[in-house]
């Protein structure tokens, strides 16, 4: 399979991995299932993170190689090398984030049901996660997008948005613990509508890459 076809199957495979569901739903499902259902939404909530970050690992990678031969086409290779180094590094940099600490969705959700409060972890990572990965890889398509414009693939630059809020775990837990869980049903809320957001950011972005790609 050459670099153009893996990056076109990273691409269709958006559906599959960057599940998602409406807070409305999983609350309501939550209430109805006396809290089973909202053991299921942790265990996606974690399993789409992984799928999705494992997802723009094998998209970065490819994309590199995409542009490493379109350079090469072009006879602009010397150019755009030290622009390609510089994005390699910021991918390495993006994978070790993105891979960083064992997240594994099984693991977690049992440990959270045999002690409950570490819940509030998972609650961690989720946001952090994603705040970082959004910023680690805006970074990298930054820098793709002036190699794109270098090779006269795009006239304006193809970078996603940064659309994942930081939030302040210790103000969240402490306002949980307060309001003696109340707040916690906003906390739950955006972590269900944040990714969800980036999400729909994503697919826009990655219409426009696939299509400034097949293009050129």
């Amino acid at each position: 399979m050459d670099s153009m076809m893996a990056l076109d199957v990273d691409l269709r495979q958006r559906e599959a991995t960057d599940w998602q569901t409406t807070f409305i739903s999983a609350f309501l499902l939550s209430i109805i299932t006396c809290g089973i259902y909202g053991i299921y939404i942790l265990y996606k909530l974690m399993d789409r993170r992984l799928q999705h970050f494992e997802r723009m690992v094998s998209l970065r990678e490819h994309l590199i190689e995409v542009l490493r031969e379109k350079a090469a086409a072009t006879g602009k290779t010397a150019e755009v090398e030290e622009d390609l180094s510089q994005l390699e590094g910021l991918h390495l940099e993006a994978t070790a984030r993105d891979r960083a600490g064992e997240k594994s969705p099984v693991l977690w959700l049992v440990l959270t049901i045999v002690f409950s409060l570490v819940v509030y972890y998972i609650y961690y990572f989720l946001n952090d996660d994603f705040r970082a990965h959004e910023a680690n890889e805006q970074q990298f398509m930054a820098k793709a997008s002036d190699i794109m414009t270098t090779l006269g693939i795009v006239q304006q630059p193809i970078t996603p948005s940064m659309v994942v809020p930081e939030r302040n775990f210790v103000k969240y837990l402490l306002l949980t613990v307060f309001t003696c869980g109340i707040y916690g049903i906003y906390w739950w809320y955006t972590l269900i509508t944040d990714p969800n957001l980036h999400f729909d950011n994503h697919a826009t972005w990655e219409t426009q890459l696939s299509t400034a790609l097949s293009s050129s």
